[in-house]
């Protein structure tokens, strides 16, 4: 292989590498952490009205977009 291929690629090379272990470890700390609270019940009572709170924001947004759009452009610009 050519050595100039190879210098001019080693950033690019590191940079994709480095993402893809990011992103193997936070998927498996996602997936323990998933089953700990999954196993508590304290927490899966907390996460399950976690999921219904976002369930209730998501719908008042769609019934604020039928009657005020931007307010509901405005409200999704500052959630996220």
């Amino acid at each position: 292989m050519n050595r100039k291929f190879v210098k001019e690629n080693k950033q690019v090379l590191r940079e994709f590498i480095g993402k893809l272990l990011v992103n193997l470890i936070t998927k498996k700390n996602k997936k323990a952490l998933d089953k700990h609270i999954a196993s508590d019940p304290d927490l899966k009572q907390h996460s399950d009205k976690i999921e219904k709170l976002q369930k209730d924001m998501t719908d008042r947004l769609k019934k604020i977009e039928k009657t005020n759009p931007k307010l509901a452009d405005l409200l999704r610009q500052t959630v996220r």
